[in-house]
Order: C-alpha cells, then sequence, then structure tokens
C-alpha cells in the first residue's frame, strides 16, 4: 500500500490549514509508543496539522519523523491521521509545537473496473457538505467513475477532508445521488493547490445506476461496452437513441456493412465481401428503420407489409406454404426481419427501442400481428416482450444447426396487456400504448381503458414497494 506525503511550501500550508482560535471542541491525542497524551491543536487541514505539546513528550520528536494523532473534532468522530514532522519549535511556556504533514493513501480505488474519464465538457459536477464545520460545502468536478466510486477534484484547499471520513454528497442532476453518504479516501492536493479525492459509492441505487449510464452514453459518448467494464449497467438506454427509417443511398449502404459486420462476426462471410451482396429482395418494399447513436448507425430491421406473390415475406421463402395455415391470415401480419444490433448493445434496451417504433408503424398500417424469426439466444428477449411461440421451426439457412423458432406478437397485447403480467406489460408496453392512445391511432373501449389505468396502478404500487424495501436496506 503506497502512501504519498507532499511537501508545501510554507504560504501553501499558510493558506490549506484552518486556525483554531478560542474554544473550538477539538480534541487530539498523539501515539507514543503504547501510550498516548493529550495535545493542543492549533492548526488543522487535510495536509497538515499543527500540535503543541508538554516539552516531555515534544522532545521525542524531531523534523523527518512520523507521528499519529487521533482527532475528534465532534463525539463519536476519530480521524487517525498519519504524517511526517516538519517543523519543531518551543514557545514561551516551554512547550513545543510541532507541525506535520499527512500521508494520504495512494491506491487505485476502482480496483479491477477500468473507470470512464471525462472531459471537462462531459463532467458531473456535485457539492460536499462538510460532516463537522458548520454550515461548510464545497463544490467538486467529478473526474472519473467506476461501480466502486468516483474520484471529485477542484475542491476548495481550506475544506478539510481525513481519510475514512463520512461526507454527504450530492451530484449534479443524477436523481438517485442526492443527499446520499460517501466515503473518503486518496485525498491528494493538485497543481493548482485545490483537493482531489476519492469518494466510495458502496450502495448504489438502481436510479442512480441507470442515470450514471445515460450520463456517461448520451454526454459522455461511451459505449455500453465501456460502462459495463466500469462496473455499471447500460440497460436502459434506448430513450437516448435516434430512430428513423433510412432515406437515402448513404444511410442503406451504412445498413448494409452493419450486416456485413455482423455475419462476419460470426464467420458467415468475410468482412471485405462486397455489401450488395447483403441486400433483401424485400428491402425494395420494405422500410428499413435504423438505430443511431453518437451519429453512427448501430442497429437496423426490416419492416414488411407483405402482398401474396408479388411482395412475399422474408419467410415466405424459408418455410413451405403449409405453415403458413398455423399463422393468422396472410393479410394481418407484419413481419420485422433482418435485425442486427451491434455486439455490445445487445444486452440494452435497443432491441426494445426498434420494436416500438416498428409496432406504431404496424398498428397505424391496420396489422394484427408482428411476426419474426428468432434464433436461439434471443426467444427469451422475445418472450419478455409479450411474443409468443408457434408450431414453426426452420434451419437457419447458413447456418443449419441453428434452429430458428418463428413467433407471434398480438397487437392486444401490446396495446393493453394481453397474457402478460400487469406489471412487466407497463414496463414494456405501457408508454407506447398510452402515447397512440393519445396521438388517436388507436382506440380503448371501457374495458380496455379500465384495463390499462389497473396496470399502470399496479406497476406504481410495485416501484413503491421497491423504493421502500431499498431505503430500508
Amino acid at each position: 500500500m503506497e502512501f504519498q506525503t507532499r511537501f508545501i511550501s510554507r504560504e501553501d500550508r499558510r493558506i490549506a490549514r484552518q486556525a483554531l482560535t478560542g474554544k473550538h471542541g477539538f480534541q487530539a491525542h498523539v501515539q507514543l509508543g503504547e501510550k498516548s497524551t493529550v495535545a493542543s491543536l492549533s492548526d488543522f487541514s487535510s495536509l497538515g496539522f499543527a500540535i503543541t505539546l508538554e516539552q516531555e513528550y515534544g522532545v521525542s520528536f524531531s523534523v523527518g519523523d512520523e507521528i499519529q494523532i487521533e482527532v475528534s473534532p465532534l463525539l463519536n468522530h476519530h480521524y487517525r491521521l498519519k504524517g511526517v514532522v516538519i517543523d519543531r519549535q518551543s514557545n514561551k511556556q516551554g512547550r513545543i509545537k510541532l507541525s506535520a504533514v499527512v500521508g494520504h493513501e495512494q491506491t487505485c480505488k476502482h480496483q479491477d473496473y477500468q473507470p470512464i474519464h471525462l472531459s471537462l465538457e462531459q463532467s458531473l459536477k456535485g457539492q460536499i457538505v462538510h460532516p463537522f464545520i458548520y454550515k461548510q460545502n464545497t463544490y467538486f468536478e467529478l473526474e472519473s467513475l467506476s461501480k466502486n466510486g468516483f474520484y471529485a477534484t477542484n475542491i476548495n484547499s481550506d475544506f478539510t477532508l481525513f481519510e475514512g471520513m463520512e461526507v454527504t454528497y450530492s451530484l449534479g442532476s443524477i436523481q438517485g445521488l442526492q443527499n446520499v453518504r460517501g466515503r473518503v479516501s486518496n485525498v491528494a492536493l493538485t497543481e493548482e493547490n485545490n483537493i482531489r479525492c476519492f469518494i466510495e459509492t458502496p450502495n448504489l441505487s438502481p436510479l442512480a445506476e441507470n442515470e450514471l449510464s445515460q450520463h456517461c452514453f448520451h454526454f459522455a459518448q461511451k459505449t455500453p461496452r465501456d460502462i459495463s467494464r466500469a462496473g455499471l449497467k447500460a440497460d436502459h438506454i434506448q430513450e437516448l437513441v435516434q430512430y428513423r427509417f433510412v432515406e437515402t443511398q448513404a444511410e442503406y449502404e451504412a445498413v448494409l456493412k452493419l450486416r456485413r459486420k455482423s455475419h462476419a462476426s460470426r464467420g458467415m462471410c468475410a468482412k471485405d465481401d462486397p455489401i450488395a451482396k447483403f441486400a433483401l429482395q424485400q428491402d425494395a418494399y420494405g422500410r428499413i428503420l435504423i438505430a443511431f447513436h453518437n451519429a453512427r448507425v448501430i442497429g437496423s430491421a426490416l419492416l414488411v407489409f407483405a402482398e401474396r406473390g408479388e411482395k412475399p415475406f422474408e419467410l415466405d421463402s424459408l418455410v413451405p406454404l403449409s405453415s403458413f395455415t398455423k399463422l393468422p391470415e396472410y393479410d394481418e401480419l407484419m413481419e420485422i426481419t433482418a435485425i442486427f444490433i451491434e455486439k455490445y448493445y445487445q444486452e440494452t434496451d435497443v432491441l426494445h427501442g426498434v420494436f416500438e417504433t416498428m409496432y406504431r408503424e404496424g398498428l397505424s398500417a391496420g396489422k394484427n400481428y408482428v411476426v419474426v424469426a428468432s434464433e436461439p439466444d434471443w426467444v427469451n428477449k422475445y418472450l419478455h416482450m409479450g411474443f409468443v411461440l408457434t408450431d414453426v421451426l426452420f434451419k437457419h439457412p447458413k447456418r443449419e444447426h441453428f434452429l430458428m423458432q418463428v413467433m407471434l406478437l398480438n397487437k392486444d397485447t401490446g396495446k393493453t396487456g394481453r397474457g402478460m403480467s400487469p406489471i412487466l406489460w407497463w414496463q414494456v408496453w405501457g408508454a407506447v400504448s398510452v402515447h397512440l392512445y393519445q396521438r388517436r391511432i388507436i382506440d380503448y373501449s371501457m374495458t380496455q381503458k379500465a384495463r390499462v389505468t389497473i396496470n399502470r396502478t399496479l406497476y406504481e404500487a410495485y416501484s413503491g414497494v421497491q423504493r421502500l424495501v431499498r431505503f430500508f436496506r
């Protein structure tokens, strides 16, 4: 374990220290081998302190000696400071005044996580409330963060922070990190004579974690991979991704490149194959949705409203005609196919964002069912969204060991939650359904309106209970 002691000028020490005058209530004890003695603390800071001892104890220390004191600024608040003596003077009363600089632990508090570093333009700002100085607080800038906590910098030098000190802080606009407790470590002085330290965040709430991840994703332009390496979850980012349908040749070529990249990553093609090889017949009459992050295409899907014979579904070429008798009427179906999401975005809710947009289009066109062909790894994702399994299966055309499963979503499942848990439905489809109702794209019967209201009430009650459980833990 490394400790850093930084020697600074007398003027810096004068600026950094807070002089104690009158009845200040601080108690200080100096460790002398197995014993300790009371000392008079005359000034202190994050970086150093000065104490006055009786002659018999003061002579035990010389410049360069290590010294350890225990400071108690409040009842039941004890801080153990380790330092090096840099000055020793005798006063007129025959007592000895010792000045020392504090050595602070300097280790990597992010540990095995790869922290997210934020530039000044991307940074979050926060405020720390001092635990024992009355009505004193300071602002800071967040330098880097991980699941373990964050480095705070540009803290005023007269704001005293000790190793192990518990402080109350608030972090920017992060709702889940307002007036929470954190533990200070790795206190250091910056080149600008400001304080820098690490603040541990041992119990991040799901709300706080989501908000931090969204800040890193949107403002710091980090990818889900970067966020997960920092130990944070990046599940809920669909609202920060832009969705629109292809309108230009350049956008279509970007989709073809994404398809090629996905196939190449699974060994189904060479990474330099011509992109024209990945065009589909349905591209000509379907609608291609693209998802953007940082002006880069990270997902796409193809929406097809088919006409039997002339404008077929992709499924028509993959399963025999007899299989369609197990599905709803051809004219009631809309197909979502050619779904490609970049690897590190697949564990987020971007896929759900794609289906929300497609679902709105399908309902506007009067379709009653969404049909997809799912690879084994994606079946649970579709089940989570309310899709149901059918009896139609087929082998993947390029990977015969993959058995594709045809799945269906009834429009009433998305509309009111038929066949789904009320709480899950509100999480997945509730906001979409209400939005479509408000836009007059769909209508609710009295029964459906009551069902939507009940689902929402149950979800809000469930969320309230979850917050209470987290509060009392």
